[in-house]
């Protein structure tokens, strides 16, 4: 394999991160100088309706320089600002005639390095500084989700997509599943066995941290998986918010009610929670997955499902679906819990009144 070479190609590393509940996009553009992503590319036959609605913005950041195990690497910066409250940093490092080797064992000493979170998330603390005004409800999590795209334009010798399976398929599943040993066979053909292909000369293989990407049509692929880093950075949020109620509500339904709270609904405060919660998760679910969408077009929808299926969204969102649940069934018990607060409160007052006609009427005596 001494004589492979990559002609041409990218090592892609996103970072997502969540800064607030919404971003006004008109306002964060003006504060950052941002530009509207141009999205998806149509590069693939697809519907025109494919497409991000809204666009994200884009705010470059020029030429990032890393120190990485004793070396200098200059990689592209920028960042895409999502209206749901989310920042996407993509440090990308294009690559021109560069043995394959080199190629692989770059990536994968890149793979999950510190360095480049550190590079990231600098890079999305002074963009949310930036566009702080435009930030509803604003808070910088301390979550991030990260995703690497090795991209392959080219090889040189020329090889078909079935040519690079059958002579690299240790170098490319080590590359999907970040580990430099030998894999077996039968670890091998799971990992490789459904590439998603389009033509003779383009694959894509997605894994839970990483995809394998040979493809001189690339952008929309790129773009496509990094939509989906995003998601998954909100699933995750998502479940800790949800975590935390449920935790907060479990001790409030231990709490033992003190004998002057027939003078107040000592249960307002948790429904009233219970309800601002359910309602931010329910509209950011829905925004996140309006956001873009991809019924009719054939080859993104099965690297986005692929992907999609490898990272485990289908597991994060059935757990958010039981909390939410969870939460649903605990906002009932309080709700009844308040019916017959009411009631017994009502009935204090009635006893009241009737102790208080009373006492009246032996003092007109």
């Amino acid at each position: 394999m001494n004589d492979i070479r990559v002609e041409w190609g990218h090592l892609f590393f996103f970072h997502a991160y969540d800064v607030g509940f919404d971003i006004s996009l008109a306002d964060a553009g003006r504060l950052a100088e941002a530009v509207e992503s141009p999205g998806l590319t149509g590069l693939r036959p697809g519907p025109p309706h494919l497409q991000y609605r809204p666009r994200p913005l884009v705010v470059p950041f020029g030429t990032a320089e890393i120190r990485h195990e004793g070396a200098v690497l200059r990689m592209d910066a920028s960042a895409k600002i999502f209206d749901f409250g989310a920042l996407s940093v993509t440090l990308c490092m294009p690559v021109r005639d560069l043995p394959w080797e080199e190629f692989t064992g770059t990536a994968l000493s890149l793979a999950g390095a510190e360095v480049l979170e550190e590079a990231a998330r600098s890079i999305a603390s002074r963009l949310f500084e930036k566009i702080l005004p435009a930030v509803k409800r604003a808070a910088f999590a301390d979550l991030v989700e990260e995703y690497s795209i090795w991209h392959v334009g080219g090889f040189r010798p020329g090889m078909t997509g079935s040519e690079a399976l059958s002579r690299l398929p240790q170098d490319i599943a080590r590359l999907l599943v970040l580990e430099r040993g030998t894999f077996s066979v039968e670890a091998l053909a799971e990992i490789l066995r459904a590439p998603i292909r389009y033509f003779e000369n383009d694959f894509c293989i997605p894994e839970w941290d990483a995809a394998f990407v040979l493809d001189p049509k690339f952008q929309d692929t790129v773009e496509v998986l990094e939509f989906l880093n995003i998601q998954m950075l909100e699933l995750r949020f998502f479940d800790r918010i949800l975590h935390a109620a449920l935790d907060g509500m479990s001790e409030e339904l231990r709490r033992k009610r003190g004998i002057l709270s027939v003078l107040h609904d000592p249960y307002a405060t948790s429904l009233r929670r219970l309800s601002e919660i359910k309602m931010d998760v329910s509209l950011l679910r829905e925004r996140i997955h309006n956001a873009l969408k991809f019924a009719g077009e054939v080859y993104l929808a099965k690297v986005y499902e692929e992907a999609r299926r490898k990272a485990g969204a289908e597991t994060w969102e059935g757990t958010i679906r039981d909390q939410l649940k969870a939460l649903e069934d605990i906002y009932t018990i309080f709700n009844n819990r308040a019916a017959a607060s009411r009631a017994e409160t009502l009935e204090v007052i009635i006893i009241l009144l009737i102790a208080l006609e009373i006492v009246m009427g032996l003092l007109r005596r």
